[in-house]
């Protein structure tokens, strides 16, 4: 691996090692893991909000950087944005969930980052995609200005105006489509975007989630962080590995070296869906988890997601720390 060759940024990122993935929105009121964007403000109302909870749980699990779904698909934001109206400033417990979030992982001693949509299934213009890029950047300015250095933005939800199919679903036929800058991120902006990020916050890296299919390959470039979502994905009776490569060549033909995130769920659809049954990752599989990430010299960021109420499921707390003690 040629680790010596990453960014000071990239470097440092690489010593936090184990992350804490938050799921956790309007999507945990509705029990849904991709909401519609016809979500109620109204009915985000959690009674037991507890961000202090989660950043205990965090550490004593032994992670050391925290990532919160700020804005997921369905459009709804956890920050009082002033670009749309559905946002906690119209929800019936108005408190600035992202604010909390960041406040309480520091006072623990962790790293907080964010993750951000790209699709967003609620704007109006999201078809309009000057417009919907001018409200992107300015959402995403409002995150980088208003909430202290983030160590990490982890964007989401590219497939939907990149795929001819709108599918998340990758098929090695897109790159004959007729316009190729589509597959590069175009309707998003995404240079300017990328861009943007790092001239307000140099040492922010920049994620942009490969879709399970493709683990561990950029989406596009220019990103900072590869992401492998699952550790072994089966679709169709065909396994994904994760490409665990740190050289990529872009499309310049420049080489860039991109560290690896390493990405999966303790519950299967990501946000806690209330009364639904799943069989719970063993400690030994999330201690493997772990151990794969590092002998890969890749991060691992791990999903808990809070109830409805606001809190992390004390259950998960059990196996976290279990895990914990076997990998240390």
């Amino acid at each position: 691996m040629t680790t010596n060759l990453f960014t000071p940024a990239q470097s440092k990122w690489l010593t936090l090692e184990y992350g804490m993935f938050l799921h956790f929105g309007a999507n945990t009121v509705s029990g849904v893991a991709w909401g519609d964007g016809a979500f109620d403000p109204q009915r985000f109302a959690p009674d037991a909000l507890n961000c202090k909870q989660w950043a205990e749980i965090a550490r004593e699990a032994g992670m050391r950087y925290a990532v919160l779904t700020a804005k997921h698909h369905d459009g709804f934001c956890l920050w009082p944005t002033e670009l749309t109206h559905h946002s906690i400033k119209a929800a019936a417990v108005r408190r600035d969930v992202v604010g909390e979030f960041v406040s309480a992982m520091r006072d623990a001693g962790i790293v907080p980052g964010l993750y951000y949509s790209l699709w967003d299934r609620n704007f109006p213009q999201y078809e309009d995609d000057g417009a919907y890029a001018d409200f992107m950047q300015a959402q995403v300015a409002e995150l980088l200005d208003n909430y202290g250095s983030l160590t990490e933005l982890w964007f989401d939800g590219g497939w939907d105006k990149e795929h001819p199919t709108r599918d998340w679903r990758w098929n090695p036929d897109f790159v004959n489509a007729e316009n190729a800058d589509i597959l590069a991120g175009s309707r998003w902006r995404w240079r300017e975007m990328y861009e943007l990020i790092h001239t307000k916050q140099a040492d922010c890296l920049v994620v942009n989630n490969s879709s399970s299919d493709r683990p561990g390959i950029p989406r596009y470039h220019p990103v900072d962080i590869r992401t492998a979502e699952h550790f072994d994905f089966v679709m169709d009776g065909k396994r994904y590995v994760p490409e665990t490569k740190n050289d990529w060549a872009t499309p310049d033909d420049e080489t860039v070296h991109l560290p690896l995130e390493y990405c999966t769920s303790l519950n299967p659809d990501w946000f806690h869906i209330g009364g639904k049954h799943f069989i719970h990752p063993s400690v030994a599989t999330i201690a493997g988890w772990r151990t794969t990430a590092r002998a890969n010299g890749a991060n691992l960021l791990l999903n808990v997601g809070p109830d409805r109420h606001g809190r992390i499921p004390e259950v998960h707390r059990e196996y976290l720390n279990a895990a914990r003690k076997i990998t240390n």
